[in-house]
């Protein structure tokens, strides 16, 4: 566990970061006793929750995860050679595979052509903008494919419903009906890169 002190913050919070866990308490807090045995018991939560979670290691010796699949590194282009290559390599596998099923399921709700950009994001699966780009983390690229289906129905039916209202999750319920254990399983996937 790590602890860091920021000054622009109000409150205590424990988070997950690279297979640990930090510890962030605000700096004016930086002597309380009170707020570091607070911060600790958050830290015992969040290590209850992450126990639970599913890690699964994405880039092995010999090995690389891509959609559930462990394929090995002989079988993939020689040139991945470097980070950038590897990311790039995962998002375009990831693109070939989202950007028809998004078009498919932009059309029956009415959408034609819409943008997709894929990018290694921290906090979210995939997002939607105002003027209707779907923006999708790349890291799904290593998910099974009904977990990257559910997250693009998700993102498509906020082209319709720009919030999380029951019409929203009733819009994703018509393309989805098992979309709540799929979310689920979603929020129980740890994935680990190999340094």
């Amino acid at each position: 566990m790590e602890i860091e002190y920021k000054k622009k913050i109000r409150r205590i919070y424990a988070k997950e970061k690279d297979g640990d866990i930090l510890l962030v308490i605000p700096f004016s807090l930086k002597d309380d006793k009170k707020s570091l045995e607070f911060g600790l018991q958050l830290v015992e939560k969040l290590k209850k929750k992450l126990s639970k979670k599913k890690r699964v290691e994405i880039i092995t010796d010999t090995q690389v995860l891509l959609f559930w699949e462990y394929i090995l590194k002989s079988e993939l282009p020689n040139n991945l050679t470097t980070e950038k290559k590897w990311a790039n390599f995962f998002k375009e596998e990831l693109y070939e595979y989202a950007n028809p099923l998004l078009q498919e399921i932009s059309n029956k709700l009415w959408f034609k052509d819409v943008p997709l950009r894929i990018r290694k994001v921290r906090t979210v699966r995939g997002t939607c903008s105002h003027d209707n780009r779907i923006l999708l983390n790349q890291t799904l690229v290593h998910l099974p494919t009904r977990l990257i289906r559910y997250v693009i129905i998700h993102e498509a039916c906020h082209l319709v419903q720009k919030n999380h209202s029951e019409k929203f999750w009733n819009l994703v319920e018509n393309y989805c009906p098992q979309y709540k254990e799929l979310r689920k399983e979603l929020k129980n996937q740890i994935l680990l890169q190999k340094s």
